[in-house]
């Protein structure tokens, strides 16, 4: 009786056809002895086409494993997974296309990146690997390939912005409104059973604010220490605070070299120095630091101390702790979750809930 290989060959392809023996994978020593066996004929960056008709038992489960094992170690690609239903009614057996169960553990993984550390560049590769062929092909008329495309280069701008500390961008809003009315269009994706991933992506902007708004950076620097991003939730921390004195004086936030006045007034509070003793560059700068000694926060002491432990801790991690006493990792983590929630507390009146 012919084979699959006679029928293949008698289909005269330019393509080679080969046989390869594998276990029958009775024990647990053969069944890694089939996983090695697949593995080894695959090579770098190849394409792979499965079809599982007749897999036995658990090997549908162990190709998917195989099948993630080689798009990481070899740079794979997958095209597809076939089964043919020869259990169907019908007179002609249908072939059902399955490469979508895989693709699914690939969103899935890349959507974890995120949830879980704040990494988009899986779910943006993605992007580009999965949508922009179906994009391409219908000429961007698929509405839902377009808006998640859309939705994920939006999130990818706004983590963008927070790794890199742009706080004027974060500020404005901009970004963030657009990443939020995406989130609000992306009423379903790809593969259905992704949709509840993707909520609980929407779910982690709930709290920034989608007009300007000074808290926005408060958010991104939660956001940051959220995702171990430690020295960026502190730097983004100290120039909110700066900013957000900037707003109440009258000052722009942008201007320089009034916010080092700011710097000054907490750090002369901080030292309790003498106005003879201030070091101002000329009058102006005097007699703006006289105004802000005035002001109620920078009579709130826990607010100073919050302040000055906040510039320690973005200063001994710009020098790389190159100081006589630098503090160790778990001195800052917690330093910079006391003044992520001090900060909300005295110019929110908000408790942060740092569990997420």
């Amino acid at each position: 009786m012919p084979g699959l290989k006679d029928e293949l060959d008698s289909q005269h392809w330019p393509i080679e056809i080969k046989t390869q023996h594998i276990e029958d994978g009775q024990t647990e020593k053969e069944i890694w002895s089939i996983f090695n066996t697949i593995y080894n004929e695959i090579r770098e960056e190849d394409e792979l086409y499965f079809d599982i008709t007749h897999a036995f038992r658990y090997l549908p489960m162990l190709l998917l494993t195989l099948i993630n094992y080689s798009k990481f170690l070899k740079r794979v690609t997958l095209k597809s997974i076939t089964y043919g239903n020869f259990m169907s009614n019908e007179e002609k057996k249908p072939i059902m296309d399955l490469t979508a169960i895989s693709m699914l553990q690939d969103w899935s993984r890349a959507a974890g990146d995120y949830l879980n550390y704040g990494y988009v560049d899986s779910l943006f590769s993605l992007c580009k690997e999965e949508l922009k062929p179906i994009l391409k092909e219908t000429k961007g008329k698929d509405e839902a390939a377009s808006k998640l495309n859309r939705f994920v280069e939006l999130l990818q701008r706004v983590v963008d912005s927070f790794r890199t500390c742009r706080g004027i961008q974060i500020i404005s809003a901009k970004d963030i409104s657009g990443l939020k009315n995406a989130a609000n269009n992306l009423d379903s994706t790809i593969i259905e059973p992704l949709n509840p991933i993707f909520d609980k992506i929407k779910k982690s902007l709930a709290y920034f604010d989608e007009q300007e708004n000074l808290k926005n950076a408060i958010s991104a620097a939660k956001w940051c220490f959220d995702n171990r991003l430690y020295q960026q939730s502190a730097t983004i921390m100290e120039e909110f605070v700066v900013s957000f004195i900037c707003k109440r004086h009258g000052i722009d936030i942008t201007d320089e070299a009034k916010r080092k006045y700011i710097n000054s007034a907490f750090s002369i509070v901080n030292l309790n120095i003498k106005e003879s003793d201030w070091k101002c560059q000329n009058e102006e700068e005097r007699e703006k630091i006289k105004e802000m000694m005035h002001d109620d926060l920078l009579g709130n002491r826990e607010l100073v101390n919050l302040f000055s432990n906040i510039t320690k801790i973005r200063n001994d991690y710009n020098h790389s702790g190159m100081r006589k006493d630098p503090q160790k990792p778990i001195s800052i983590v917690s330093n910079i979750e006391e003044c992520l929630n001090g900060f909300s507390k005295i110019l929110f009146n908000e408790n942060l809930d740092n569990s997420d």
